[in-house]
């Protein structure tokens, strides 16, 4: 009579199997975290450009502190402004031409503006 059950050999097949699909998964999950801190910091950088706009079409060019006066949260330091947890930062140079640059973990983008009056 045989006992029930699995053998060594098909146990080590699927302990296999597990790992081939883990190294798949893992890369991939990696890329889809960088993919959302960019997206992230694209989406950042497109309301803090809105904003710009629609300051400047109000009341002209603004200064870095009062795009920082306007941001939720998080502390201002000169130019460069930074989120309560740490994770996003903006430097501002505030004139025409001016920028802003918008980071999140190791994604940045820049926002460079050149406003004729």
């Amino acid at each position: 009579m045989r006992a029930k059950g699995f053998t060594l050999i098909e146990l080590a097949i699927v302990i296999v199997i597990i790992g081939i699909l883990v190294a798949i998964a893992v890369p991939r999950f990696v890329d889809l975290t960088n993919e959302a801190n960019k997206a992230n910091v694209d989406a950042t950088a497109a309301v803090r450009s809105a904003y710009a706009i629609a300051t400047v079409q109000a009341k002209g060019v603004p200064t870095c502190a009062e795009i920082f006066a306007n941001l939720d949260g998080g502390s201002a330091s000169g130019s460069t402004w930074t989120s309560d947890d740490g994770e996003t930062t903006i430097t501002c140079t505030s004139g025409t031409p001016g920028s802003l640059v918008v980071s999140r973990g190791s994604a940045s983008r820049t926002l460079n503006y050149n406003i004729a009056p």
